[in-house]
């Protein structure tokens, strides 16, 4: 029968398809493995792994102040700070800056000279920098207008090394007392109408009926004295002649009328050789040419105190 089917169809039979073989399905993983093991077999991070809980973020935080405060008890124990130990770091970085280049060569300041130049000077450079990188214009800046006199500061870093300043004094110089009423003068004793004497305390005081005008020389040889500048009281007008100069400690100086600039400037030079304004001194003569008289203060007449520069 099927030769008979197979002649009337005129060939042969198709040949039966394979039987298909059915896919084994994967195991489940493994449950007791570790989970970063988990995560490399999985192929990767998964969201769900990468959800925090409260609680690992209430250990890490637990973690993070235990090792701060195990820091600070440290630096506490040996007997420094964290704030010490920023301050080495910043140290030694700057150290390193000065050292590969660019270290502070030169420092040009303009605007003033002398005296003044030096009291800029000195407030430039915080103790213990020697960089450049380390002087931020807008800190110099501050630190140079935080100065009585100083008007205003320009300051600007000049690589590799140079620190450039421009600097304006205030306009105001002094203040002058006249007939009981006090005024803010500029150098050459005009009085500056717009100005506060209750503003301007740090100005060096002068007293006496025409004081003003006549006190720019005396005003202007203060700029280079430190000393006798920073102990000053007033300067007074004496019979419309000469000057006393009034110190800060109660003692009188009395100037010659001529060369007054000459004397203040030898006074500057006894301070310096002989600590003369911290003495207990109450008066000092130098209107005879070429002598100084002292007189020591009358509590302290034959004490040893004076020769020993005394309280």
């Amino acid at each position: 029968m099927a030769a008979v089917r197979a002649r009337r169809g005129g060939g042969r039979m198709p040949p039966e398809p394979p039987p298909r073989k059915r896919r084994r399905a994967a195991p489940p993983p493994p449950t007791n493995i570790p989970r970063l093991a988990a995560i490399k077999l999985n192929g990767g991070l998964r969201a769900e792994d990468a959800q925090v809980s409260g609680k690992s973020l209430l250990l890490a935080l637990t973690g993070v102040i235990f090792f701060t405060g195990a820091a600070i008890a440290g630096a506490t124990w040996l007997g420094s700070s964290l704030f010490d130990a920023g301050e080495a770091f910043s140290r030694a970085a700057d150290g390193v800056a000065a050292d590969t280049g660019f270290a502070v060569n030169d420092i040009r300041i303009e605007g003033v000279v002398g005296a003044r130049a030096a009291e800029v000077r000195a407030v430039i450079v915080p103790e213990g920098r020697q960089s450049l990188l380390s002087l931020e214009p807008a800190e110099v800046q501050a630190r140079i207008e935080g100065l009585g006199w100083v008007q205003s500061a320009r300051v600007r870093r000049l690589w590799p090394s140079t620190l450039d300043i421009r600097v304006a004094r205030r306009e105001a110089y002094a203040r002058w007392q006249e007939d009981g009423q006090v005024s803010v003068i500029d150098l050459n004793g005009e009085r500056l109408l717009t100005e506060r004497a209750a503003d301007h305390g740090e100005l060096p005081l002068v007293v006496g009926r025409g004081a003003g005008p006549e006190a720019q020389p005396l005003l202007a040889a203060l700029e280079e004295l430190p000393q006798v500048r920073e102990r000053l009281n007033a300067l007074v007008r004496v019979g419309d002649r000469r000057w006393n100069v009034e110190l800060k400690s109660g003692a009188t100086v009395a100037l010659p009328e001529e060369g007054a600039a000459i004397a203040l400037a030898r006074l500057e030079g006894l301070q310096t050789a002989h600590m003369l304004l911290d003495r207990p001194v109450d008066a000092i003569d130098m209107r005879a040419p070429g002598r100084v008289a002292v007189r020591i203060h009358p509590e302290l007449a034959g004490s040893p105190l004076l020769l020993a520069g005394g309280a």
